[in-house]
């Protein structure tokens, strides 16, 4: 069963959804709805592609397992606590947005990051290294906050109250994976996230080869089954973003009923040749030892490309998609992006040798492939 958003429609889960003909639900038009939450049952497997689904569950099924959990993992401050059993000494606090400036700022265990406790992607989250940075990141949020008040829905990000956590050091991967209709936990795709320095909270670009499974298969697998000794999931998607310092592993945040968003998570068909759609529908298992035996030594990568936040995504008056697909050597698939309440513009799906085109990709200014209207040089010559 499928909750769909066809903003941002990846072409290979619709392809798979008509071939599998899995029941869908159109958020944009949701006709039916009734019929199609009467028929999830425990054995049905739902998945969303966006998050702005998750409202339906909590309207039509409010009492569901899988509405119960979405709404536990979509909360960043329930989600700490309950994973402070398993890590008893990770800071955290919960805070409204109006007592950001009240704290004792002496009080918070610097480096921290500061987020919504309701967000997507890296919207909003700051990451605040000393005391003297923590007025400027809070007034950088309050900033962002008027920003996605125009693009988000207040199911997807709600900056009313925010985490202030502990910033963990080390190398990040996101996952997609789910637990079947036993509990078992089943990996599906695993990236590196890539960032520019130790400021950036970009999902610009995140990349998979032979080596990034082999740096945190094991790990995630651990975490995951871990996870379902606290909550008893089955037949139920996540994507999740973990550290890893050392030996460590430590989880940033967990996506319910989704994998990773904006139909990124696509990548894993170019490097694998995984449909993940079709294995969790099918509950398929991925035999990861083979898997690796039969890649190449390339790497896969996606470049999640946005509007700059400098810049009013309302003045924008095209992306000239041409130019921008020049400063990639191998291209995969390109996928230009028109949606009404994100600033992403196109996901870039490619492949190198090594990790230099990616650090390029990275620090690339994105403004000059954005035209603007000039309504602002307008507005100025009739005031002149």
């Amino acid at each position: 069963m499928m909750i769909l958003n066809e903003q941002i429609l990846s072409p290979l889960l619709k392809q798979t959804l008509e071939h599998l003909q899995i029941p869908v639900l159109k958020e944009a038009d949701p006709v039916n709805c009734m019929a199609f939450f009467d028929s999830l049952t425990k054995e049905q497997r739902l998945l969303t592609n966006s998050e702005s689904g998750l409202s339906l569950l909590d309207t039509y099924c409010p009492d569901s397992n899988e509405n119960q959990w979405s709404k536990l993992f979509k909360n960043k401050g329930q989600l700490r606590a309950l994973l402070s059993q398993m890590y008893p000494d990770y800071f955290y606090q919960v805070v409204t947005a109006d007592n950001l400036l009240s704290l004792p700022v002496e009080k918070i265990p610097f480096p921290v990051v500061l987020k919504p406790t309701f967000g997507y992607s890296s919207v909003g989250v700051y990451k605040v290294k000393r005391k003297e940075e923590w007025e400027k990141a809070i007034h950088q949020f309050e900033a962002d906050v008027l920003l996605s008040e125009e693009i988000y829905d207040p199911s997807v990000v709600n900056q009313k109250t925010l985490l202030i956590e502990k910033w963990i050091q080390g190398e990040e991967y996101a996952v997609d994976g789910y637990y079947d209709e036993q509990g078992n936990p089943v990996v599906l795709s695993v990236f590196k996230r890539l960032f520019k320095d130790e400021y950036d909270t970009s999902d610009r670009i995140y990349y998979t080869s032979k080596q990034v499974i082999q740096e945190i298969y094991e790990q995630a697998y651990s975490f995951m089954a871990e996870l379902q000794k606290l909550v008893p999931l089955q037949n139920y998607p996540i994507h999740f973003e973990i550290r890893k310092q050392g030996e460590i592993v430590i989880p940033i945040e967990i996506n319910p009923l989704r994998f990773a968003g904006a139909g990124t998570t696509d990548l894993g068909y170019y490097a694998y040749g995984h449909n993940i759609y079709e294995q969790y529908f099918t509950q398929q298992k991925p035999d990861w030892k083979q898997i690796i035996e039969d890649m190449d030594d390339s790497i896969y990568s996606f470049c999640c490309a946005e509007i700059p936040l400098a810049l009013s995504r309302g003045l924008v008056k095209a992306v000239d998609h041409e130019a921008f697909q020049k400063e990639f050597e191998h291209i995969l698939e390109y996928r230009p992006i028109q949606a009404a309440h994100d600033r992403t513009f196109a996901i870039v799906f490619f492949k190198s040798d090594n990790l230099d085109e990616n650090h390029y990709i990275l620090q690339l200014d994105l403004e000059p492939f954005i035209d603007m209207q000039e309504l602002k040089n307008r507005e100025m010559e009739q005031v002149l």
